[in-house]
C-alpha cells in the first residue's frame, strides 16, 4: 500500500555539532552541459549537508543528504507525478562526511581510448586547471580539471552514477583521467561533427539553513517499510511489481 502524507524534511541544524576537516566548501556548484546523458543541475554544500537539483531528459531530481545524521531523500518528478524515497543510511555506514579527508580510489583505465594529461593550464573560477585530451573512434574531447576543489558529487549522491552509464566513453575517460573536479569539457562527435560542452560555475558563499528544507506535501513518500508493503500488494501484477522494484532499487542506491 502506498502512502501520501505531509512530511517536512528538516535537518535540525541546531541539534548537531559539525566538525569540518580538510575541504571546507560552502556554496553552490552549477553544472550546465549538452553532453549526451549528462546531468544539468546545481549542487550545494554546507558543512555535512548537501543538496542537488538536477534535470535529465526524462525527469527532474531533488536530492538531499546529511552525512552526520544519515538522513537522505530523493524526489523524482516525471509526467506530473512526484515520488520521494527517504532513508537513513547511518546503520549501513555507506556514506562519509563529504568534508573529511578520505582515501582516494585509483583512476580507472578505460580501454580503446587515448587519454593524455597535458602541461597546459588555465584559471577557471579562480581555480588552476589542467588540460586533458581524449579520443576514440567515435568522439574526441578535452577537459579542464582542477585539483583544488575536492568535491565528488557521485560520492555524496551515488544514485547519480546510474544516470551516467550511457555517457560517451570519451567523456567517462576524461572524468577519470586524473584526480580532481572537471570544470569544463568539450566533446566532438567524429561522425556528425556535433560539438557538445559542459561548463561549471563555482559560487562560494554562506547558504541559509532553509535552503536545505523541503515541504513534502502532496508528494507520495516511500521508505523501506512502505516499499515492502508495495511489493506485497504488487504480487500477481507485473506492472505494479516493476514499479515497486524500481523504487526499491532507488532506495538501495541512496
Amino acid at each position: 500500500m502506498t502512502h501520501s502524507y505531509h512530511f517536512l524534511f528538516s535537518f535540525l541544524f541546531t541539534c548537531f555539532s559539525f566538525i569540518v576537516v580538510g575541504q571546507n566548501f560552502e556554496g553552490k556548484v552549477i553544472i550546465k552541459n549538452t553532453i549526451p546523458n549528462s546531468l544539468n543541475g546545481t549542487f550545494a554544500l554546507k558543512e555535512d549537508i548537501a543538496r542537488l537539483d538536477a534535470t535529465t531528459p526524462r525527469e527532474s531530481l531533488t536530492m538531499l543528504s546529511n552525512a552526520s545524521t544519515g538522513e537522505k531523500i530523493t524526489i523524482r518528478e516525471r509526467a506530473n507525478e512526484k515520488i520521494a524515497v527517504v532513508k537513513n543510511s547511518n546503520d549501513m555506514m555507506q556514506y562519509r562526511n563529504v568534508n573529511k579527508n578520505y582515501t582516494k580510489k585509483g583512476r580507472r583505465t578505460i580501454p580503446n581510448v587515448m587519454v593524455k594529461v597535458t602541461r597546459e593550464t588555465k584559471n577557471i573560477n579562480g581555480y588552476k586547471c589542467y588540460k586533458v585530451v581524449a579520443k576514440d573512434n567515435k568522439y574526441e574531447g578535452e577537459a579542464w580539471i582542477t585539483k583544488n576543489l575536492d568535491i565528488n558529487i557521485t560520492d555524496v549522491f551515488p544514485i547519480i552514477k546510474t544516470h551516467q552509464r550511457a555517457m560517451p566513453i570519451v567523456a567517462k575517460a576524461l572524468e577519470n583521467s586524473m584526480e580532481g573536479f572537471v570544470m569544463e569539457m568539450t566533446l566532438k562527435n567524429l561522425n556528425t561533427n556535433q560539438i557538445d560542452n559542459m561548463t561549471v560555475t563555482v559560487k562560494q558563499y554562506d547558504l541559509e539553513d532553509k535552503y536545505f528544507e523541503i515541504d513534502m506535501e502532496d508528494i507520495i513518500v516511500y521508505d523501506e517499510n512502505s516499499v515492502r508493503e508495495l511489493m506485497k500488494d504488487a504480487k500477481g501484477n507485473p506492472t505494479k511489481m516493476r514499479n515497486a522494484r524500481t523504487i526499491m532499487g532507488q532506495l538501495r542506491m541512496q
